[in-house]
């Protein structure tokens, strides 16, 4: 080779190395296939498939299910637009409705191409045989929101009292035969929030944190999400049960939506209590008892919430068609309650109205919203029982006549009993977890005795029907309640203990921390019962004192708080005037400011107390043995396959029709 020839070749290979630097190769787009890896469904369970990735239009793609090409219900090839509710800069591609019909592993495979190049995915799924161990045709939930053990520890401890080492009496739910262990995670963290937490129990699936009954997508809205089935769609669409939700929490929140309402937005309000109404033919809802009236009324009426903002418009086309499920709309002056209505729902404002669907004729569908928000708590709702002539809280909130959750819980029994094909019932303590989040431990405790409460009507509902299985249950812990003593000195010499708030040096020991007793000293309190079977007050000589692990910062005081925090859940108009009347909007500027010891919250950041990873427990109660597989630890999503296969178990039956 001459030298020219040499000196070209090494200049044709510097040419070539600088191209490449010099113009980097595209890149493939990005692809996500839903449903992921691991993901479970019972035999028939209706899912959505998605295929979605980040790129640059135009968008093709392809989907097969154990090798055999799965056609799209939405999403045009080669375009940029592709189903068209799929976020700017993506391509969104999907098969709604599938459901696989025999059991065992599946592969979902996908391909996702754009003008860069090609991605793939590939989705192990497992299909669980219904075919069941027991016979159930009645499933009740019972959901003590962020109670773990040392919740229900507390309120043994106060409604019972311990003597010689030996508790004075148990919890209804202590009392269950079945005890088990449930983990808490969600699809995205360790720490779960109320609506995967919930949403696990009835989908069999994980969901991503803030997100009920759908997986995650890039979407224009959260309502058009990718679905799946929740057990009482499930139930409803294969033998005909109804659905009954009861909570003391404002019927949009997190854990009763996470039933009935498919939504990537835990508070998109007005669009999930719509849903309840436009789709109740899916689920079978029959029965809706809480909070929440601020939904339901009209755009511009006193205490309504309504806005065009937090609402789903039309529905995609192929979720009509697949799924069923009603067009939507924007509707902010939409008069709900007056839907609820013309369907044949009975319409119940107060303890009186419930009170009345209790001892009159039967009837088949109950709407009852009893607060413009979350209901107020136990602790609050007694004070005005006890004493109906003197202003309260439930005053101020403007709801003075509230049903306990006991109350609510039998009369929801009574109208659910008439469906002859069973049901699913919901009942949810909302606020053991939001008093928790508060840091108010005697609203707490009064919570999570309301909530007993209600489950002893569970269980004797179970003791007379024998296809019944009641299940006590929480979505996570909340706060890391902690039982750290009780109080020393008495509670005359803590209301008359100087102020603490300005001890800021680590050195000087706070009067009122002197005050816990720990182990000897902590002793045996007692409380006071009333005839109710609530404390006649919890500030007593040797009070139970609690902690909080995952806390705010606060000032503590260990005396009981007058008045509690303004509920966020509210309508505006409303939250200003508990304002003006010396509600608190936040823990640390409650009246223990100006006397109790400042405590930093070790959430950082957090104004309240938080969700912990913690394990929670389960307890289990049916007449015959179906119980026994509740024992042990367990994910939060084994609970939905084990209720369904005894749903289904021997001499059940199949499907109607």
């Amino acid at each position: 080779m001459t030298a020219l020839a040499r000196w070209l070749t090494r200049a044709s290979v510097s040419l070539a190395l600088l191209a490449l630097t010099a113009v980097p190769a595209l890149a493939a787009p990005s692809i996500r296939l839903t449903p992921p890896p691991g993901a479970r469904f019972l035999e028939g369970q209706l899912f959505d498939a998605r295929v979605e990735g980040q790129g640059t239009g135009p968008f093709s793609a392809t989907l097969s299910l154990d090798g055999v090409p799965v056609t799209f219900s939405s999403g045009a090839q080669n375009t940029v637009a592709t189903d068209g509710i799929t976020l700017p800069g993506w391509g969104g591609f999907n098969r709604r409705g599938l459901s696989l019909p025999t059991s065992g592993r599946h592969v979902l495979s996908a391909t996702l191409t754009d003008a860069t190049g090609t991605a793939s995915a590939r989705s192990e799924i497992d299909v669980i045989d219904i075919g069941g161990r027991g016979r159930i045709r009645n499933v009740i939930v019972m959901l003590g929101d962020g109670m773990g053990v040392a919740h229900r520890t507390a309120a043994r401890l106060v409604k019972y009292g311990v003597t010689a080492g030996q508790p004075n009496g148990y919890l209804a739910m202590d009392r269950f035969p079945g005890t088990g262990l449930v983990t808490t995670h969600s699809l995205n963290s360790i720490v779960t929030d109320s609506a995967p937490g919930m949403a696990s129990y009835v989908t069999g699936n994980h969901s991503q944190n803030g997100q009920e009954g759908v997986y995650p997508a890039n979407m224009t809205n959260p309502f058009f999400y990718p679905r799946v089935e929740y057990l009482s769609e499930y139930l409803h669409r294969r033998r005909g049960t109804a659905l009954g939700i009861v909570t003391t929490a404002d019927l949009e929140d997190a854990t009763p939506a996470a039933n009935a309402v498919h939504t990537g937005n835990r508070n998109a309000g007005q669009g999930i209590v719509d849903q309840y109404f436009d789709d109740r033919e899916l689920s079978g809802l029959s029965v809706l008892l809480g909070g929440g009236r601020r939904w339901f009324l009209p755009q511009g009426t006193f205490g309504s919430s309504r806005s065009a903002a937090n609402d789903y418009p039309a529905l995609p086309a192929d979720l009509q068609t697949v799924w069923g499920a009603a067009a939507g709309a924007v509707d902010p002056g939409r008069n709900l309650i007056g839907d609820f209505q013309s369907a044949g729902f009975e319409y119940l404002a107060s303890a009186a109205d419930l009170q009345g669907a209790q001892s009159g004729a039967a009837r088949r569908r109950l709407l009852g919203l009893f607060a413009y928000g979350n209901m107020n708590v136990a602790l609050d709702k007694i004070a005005k029982r006890r004493d109906p002539g003197a202003h309260g809280v439930v005053d101020d909130y403007h709801a003075p006549d509230q049903p306990m959750l006991d109350e609510m819980t039998d009369v929801a029994l009574k109208v659910l009993e008439q469906n002859g094909e069973g049901f699913v019932l919901m009942v949810e303590g909302a606020h053991i977890d939001k008093q928790s989040h508060l840091m108010d431990a005697d609203r707490v405790i009064g919570e999570t005795i309301e909530f007993d409460n209600a489950v002893a009507v569970a269980r004797r509902f179970a003791e007379r029907h024998g296809e019944t299985l009641v299940l006590v249950l929480a979505d996570h812990e909340c706060s890391g309640f902690s039982l750290i003593g009780a109080l020393t000195g008495g509670i005359d010499n803590l209301k008359g203990l100087a102020a603490d708030n300005g001890v800021i040096d680590p050195a000087v020991q706070p009067a009122r921390q002197k005050v816990v007793g720990a182990y000897d000293a902590a002793g045996f309190p007692r409380y006071a019962i009333e005839s109710d079977g609530y404390p006649r007050t919890f500030d007593v000589d040797g009070k139970v004192l609690v902690g909080f692990g995952a806390s705010g910062d606060r000032y503590e005081g260990w005396l009981g708080k007058p008045l509690p925090v303004i509920d966020t859940l509210l309508s505006s108009d409303i939250k200003s005037e508990l304002a003006g009347n010396g509600y608190a909007n936040q823990p640390y500027l409650r009246a223990e400011k100006d006397f109790g010891f400042f405590l930093r919250g070790q959430a950082v950041g957090q104004d309240q107390a938080v969700h912990t990873a913690t394990d929670v427990p389960l307890s289990a109660y049916s007449r015959n043995n179906a119980w026994q597989e509740f024992v042990g630890v367990q994910t939060n999503t084994d609970v939905f396959f084990k209720i369904a296969q005894l749903v289904f178990g021997p001499g059940r039956g199949g499907d109607r029709d």
